[in-house]
């Protein structure tokens, strides 16, 4: 049975699921919490999950707004159990009955965690939380903001820099003006009471909801950088005026660290910043929308397989080419075919492709793949005639010469083997997600039929940047390809330091015909 007490508190239902788990650390020595703000939505259940690994006793008390003072940061309930007495240590440092006491998790003890589950009030607002502990207070506080438009930004931080700047500049080496807090989460430039030659350095952390790929925009007036989790993703550094510049990196699930700064010279001055991830669409971090034209972006057309079956999509896919076939199977694996020189480009796991772009309006520009944990296969034909196996690889080419596409055809669930041929060789390339009891692996069956053809020195290079492990080959530290009952060496010197490393294996013919049969598996 649920348990709804007048503050809200589910405590006593461990069995409730929360919409959200927001983890508070103490921090060693310093008699702070690691999370100084964040932000929920109205209605929401969460959990507040307070770790201690201090030496000192802690707890997190959730505390009603208050119209009198709104930077009272809690000092009034914390107030309230040291006017208890005795009694407050009998309360365990809780003042139980006060009237803006809304959760608190237990005292925890030093080395251990406690949780306090409860339902978000409607009411729109700042929400302190805060130590009781009697002398914590004063230094162990935060708030948490309750808004229907919640940012996945905590803890945010400014800095306010006065200067005149053609670049960006290095932001640790200047002295700032002044400094403060962003208790809402979303950054802003407000620029009354000043105007040109001034700068902004935000700091805080993003809750990354899922591990996966990631894109995040910039937009400023003049120029802005972008860093997450210490590297650096977007940058628009100078004085170019309202371009849109965006940049992807792959996260893991949980707090991350996050990182702008923005600098204008003279004229207008805007700053917008945004994010997108697979399960929602592009969201602003910033509060004002930016002045100049922008767009709001379109809603996804999301293609999915049906049920048991394959689904192919051709048109323009990044880093795969303007001849690309995209390939999305029920099982949630995808691939992309390059039919400009024969080769596997990229495989990915999750959602398939978004059509949006090609399938409404002119469907101009390359459309990257829409789901999670991209790997991309170099560029280049992956068959070449070699004078031995250690030989340098043809240069890239845009189109593969002597290499020419015989479309492709279907099994009984839609999945496709593409047709190639060199001379008179025909390649069969066939690829189909396989599962076993620990993992989920794209199969590829490659047949290669000699029909005459001379195919001597043909080596299939199956991928480059290769660590060889007792399992199978690392490729670029992100998958893992197994290769099947034939020879493959790895090659560390290759003649292009860019594809040092080379996976290849050779053709070895019996009776005319070869079959290359490997796997790729994610790490």
């Amino acid at each position: 049975m649920v348990c709804f007490l007048s503050t809200n508190l589910l405590s006593k239902s461990p069995a409730v699921k929360p919409d959200r788990t927001v983890e508070i650390s103490a921090m060693v020595a310093q008699m702070k919490f690691d999370r100084a703000s964040f932000s929920v939505k109205p209605g929401e259940i969460i959990r507040i999950t307070l770790k201690n690994p201090d030496d000192l006793p802690h707890n997190l008390v959730v505390c009603k707004p208050t119209k009198d003072n709104k930077n009272d940061k809690g000092k009034e309930i914390a107030d309230a159990v040291i006017d208890l007495g005795l009694d407050g240590v009998l309360q365990n440092w809780i003042p139980e009955k006060h009237s803006r006491l809304l959760a608190h998790t237990k005292m925890v003890n030093p080395k251990e965690e406690g949780s306090v589950t409860f339902v978000v009030p409607n009411k729109e607002g700042p929400y302190p939380y805060v130590c009781t502990f009697p002398g914590h207070a004063q230094m162990m506080n935060g708030v948490m903001v309750v808004t229907k438009n919640a940012s996945p930004l905590s803890d945010l931080r400014y800095r306010y820099y006065h200067g005149s700047w053609e670049k960006l500049p290095q932001w640790d080496k200047l002295d700032s003006e002044s400094n403060g807090t962003l208790e809402d989460g979303f950054l802003s430039i407000d620029s009354k009471g000043r105007k040109d030659n001034f700068g902004f350095l935000f700091e805080g952390k993003i809750e990354v909801p899922k591990d996966g790929d990631y894109e995040f925009y910039l937009q400023s007036d003049d120029g802005s950088e972008l860093y997450v989790g210490g590297r650096r993703v977007v940058v628009s550094g100078g004085v170019d005026g309202m371009l849109k510049k965006q940049g992807k990196i792959k996260l893991k699930k949980g707090l991350v660290s996050f990182r702008v700064g923005f600098f204008d010279k003279d004229g207008p001055e805007d700053l917008y910043v945004g994010w997108k991830g697979t399960g929602f669409v592009e969201q602003a971090l910033t509060k004002a929308k930016p002045k100049g034209k922008t767009k709001t972006p379109p809603e996804p057309i999301f293609i999915e397989p049906l049920p048991e079956e394959a689904v192919i999509y051709r048109n323009f896919i990044d880093r795969a080419g303007p001849r690309a076939i995209g390939v999305g199977y029920a099982e949630g694996l995808n691939l992309a075919f390059d039919a400009n020189v024969m080769r596997l480009a990229i495989i990915w796991r999750g959602r398939f492709m978004n059509g949006q772009r090609h399938w409404t309006g002119r469907g101009q520009g390359f459309q990257a793949p829409a789901g999670d944990d991209a790997f991309y296969f170099p560029n280049g034909a992956s068959f070449a005639k070699l004078d031995n196996i250690s030989s340098s690889w043809p240069p890239e080419e845009s189109r593969a010469s002597g290499i020419r596409f015989g479309g492709y055809r279907f099994d009984e669930k839609h999945r496709p083997s593409f047709i190639y041929y060199i001379g008179k060789a025909r390649i069969t390339d066939y690829a189909k997600p396989v599962r076993t009891d620990s993992d989920l692996s794209l199969v590829r069956e490659i047949t290669i039929e000699q029909n005459g053809e001379n195919l001597e020195g043909l080596v299939f290079r199956a991928g480059i940047g290769t660590v060889e492990r007792k399992e199978g080959f690392v490729l670029a530290n992100q998958v893992l390809c197994k290769v099947d009952r034939i020879e493959a060496v790895m090659v560390q010197k290759s003649g292009n330091t860019r594809a040092d490393g080379d996976l290849r294996i050779p053709v070895r013919l019996t009776n005319g015909k070869a079959e290359i049969r490997l796997s790729y598996s994610w790490i």
